[in-house]
């Protein structure tokens, strides 16, 4: 754990560890060479843009890293935290993520890609969101989100037998 970290740390040498914390390390920027660390979380370091070597990490929290723009190489993330990710817009490479967290993502429209998800957070979001086209979702967050299309009983387990997704939507 080297939350807090000042200056612009070299992290090269971290490489080889399996779970690592950086959160609020704000002059981080290459991240490149933590591509095989299985648990990544950065937190709060907004010098991290460029995520391309990231893709092969297990979880990833990237919650509040506000420069993030291209989350393309990221779809064989298993669990991905981009909350507060205010310049990210385009999230369709994530469909197969099993866990999202997009909270107050605001600039993020479309979402229609997401369907293979099991957990979805889309707290907070400013737009409309037509979350007709969820499938394999299990479990979605709509806190805040006052143009969420959700049909009442809407049972995307399919089938029957108790296989329902569970919806909190709060508006």
């Amino acid at each position: 754990n080297l939350s807090g970290c000042s200056g612009g740390a070299n992290v090269s040498a971290l490489s080889k560890v399996r779970e690592l914390t950086l959160t609020n390390c704000r002059r981080i920027e290459d991240v490149s060479a933590l591509g095989g660390v299985r648990k990544l979380h950065l937190g709060n370091c907004s010098g991290v843009v460029d995520l391309s070597a990231l893709g092969v990490v297990r979880e990833l929290c990237l919650d509040g890293c506000d420069r993030v723009t291209d989350v393309s190489a990221l779809g064989a993330v298993r669990k991905l935290n981009l909350s507060y990710g205010t310049a990210l817009e385009d999230v369709s490479a994530l469909g197969t993520v099993r866990n999202l967290d997009l909270t107050n993502c605001t600039a993020v429209e479309d979402v229609s890609a997401l369907g293979k998800v099991r957990r979805l957070l889309l707290n907070r979001c400013e737009h409309d969101t037509d979350v007709s086209a969820f499938g394999a979702v299990r479990e979605l967050c709509l806190w805040g989100c006052g143009g969420a299309a959700v049909e009442e009983g809407d049972d995307a387990g399919g089938g029957g037998g108790g296989g329902g997704r569970r919806q909190k939507s709060h508006k």
